[in-house]
């Protein structure tokens, strides 16, 4: 998905003299995140004011991030803690699966390992809704890593970075979310019942 760049609107707005390392923090997070919060909530100019209120927040307990034995995982848990507290706002998060369902339909070449993996196979448009419904009931973290590898299109590289978890994990939660949604996916199986024995004297 083509996507706006982040900017650093809090920090230069607020005139903040921030440790040299935290600006290397952001500048190593700040698109991830933006494009996690903007994929998700879907406005540009919300998920930018959310990424901004993370990383001013982590910029007010610096010290404190640096001392979590994984700063990163610290990190996207704060942007995950403030997306899903914003995204609870709409109950129903119809938006979300019309933008879930637009972006399967819409770059459906991007998408194909991700609908290929889960045995899809209906029309277009009803692959993009029923991938979507499927994706929000993922838990958590399984959640942030398909939004992350098939929506924003990250390597396992890059979502590990930005999750602060190592590659093997990334492929495990994609590995077990495909294996959720192919179960979810999947046309039930009827079992009949098989002939009726005669009564045996």
């Amino acid at each position: 998905m083509s996507e706006p760049p982040f900017t650093d609107a809090a920090g230069t707005a607020a005139g903040i003299d921030l440790p040299i390392a935290f600006r290397g923090f952001q500048e190593l997070h700040g698109q991830a995140y933006f494009d996690y919060a903007f994929t998700v909530l879907g406005d540009q100019k919300l998920a930018q004011e959310l990424v901004d209120d993370v990383f001013l927040a982590l910029a007010d307990r610096w010290d404190r991030v640096l001392t979590d034995p994984n700063p990163h995982a610290f990190a996207w848990a704060a942007l995950r803690r403030t997306v899903e507290a914003e995204q609870a706002r709409d109950e129903e998060h119809r938006l979300l699966v019309e933008r879930i369902a637009f972006a399967v339909v819409a770059y459906r070449e991007e998408a194909k390992q991700l609908i290929d993996d889960i045995d899809a196979v209906t029309t277009d448009l009803e692959v993009g809704v029923s991938v979507a419904t499927a994706v929000l009931e993922l838990s958590g973290a399984k959640f942030d890593a398909v939004v992350l590898r098939y929506l924003n299109r990250f390597s396992v590289e890059r979502t590990a970075l930005a999750m602060g978890i190592d590659e093997r994990t990334v492929r495990s939660l994609t590995s077990q979310a495909k294996a959720r949604l192919r179960a979810r996916l999947s046309p039930r199986r009827l079992l009949h019942p098989g002939p009726a024995k005669p009564d045996q004297e």
